[in-house]
């Protein structure tokens, strides 16, 4: 399952994915990710949540995404929640095409794995995109 927390530029959507993530430590059992394209948050997700920074893994495109997500599932079996930061800026692409094959291939590994995705799209990226199935929550 996705959940998609859209809305314009400074709408907040950063601190509330932020915050979902640091709440869902008494909700889980299993791991918590939470992966972003720069360190700029690293100090405000919890310490007990696995935080990656995609630039540190040369991760630009919607392939390297998708490979960098399935190596975490291979070596972590017990992921169980997943929250992602702003994908446009890690698959450096704004192309509605590049965005659903990502959104798609998230889709598929979590329902392979019963994990949850949480992820921060601006609402300009989510135009043009089949969200079917997917909670849409919007800030601002």
């Amino acid at each position: 399952m996705i959940t998609i927390i859209t809305g314009p530029q400074g709408s907040g959507k950063t601190q509330k994915l932020i915050d979902m993530a640091n709440s869902e430590l008494d909700n889980t059992k299993g791991l918590i990710v939470y992966i972003d394209h720069s360190n700029n948050h690293r100090l405000a997700v919890s310490s007990r949540i696995r935080f990656i920074n995609t630039e540190e893994f040369s991760v630009d495109s919607k392939e390297k995404f998708s490979g960098l997500l399935c190596g975490l599932v291979a070596g972590n079996y017990d992921i169980n929640r997943l929250f992602v930061d702003n994908l446009v800026k890690i698959i450096e692409t704004r192309d509605a095409e590049a965005v659903q094959y990502t959104l798609n291939e998230i889709e598929k590994l979590c329902q392979m794995n019963d994990m949850q995705c949480f992820l921060a799209l601006n609402s300009k990226s989510l135009e043009g995109l089949d969200t079917e199935g997917m909670n849409i929550v919007t800030c601002g």
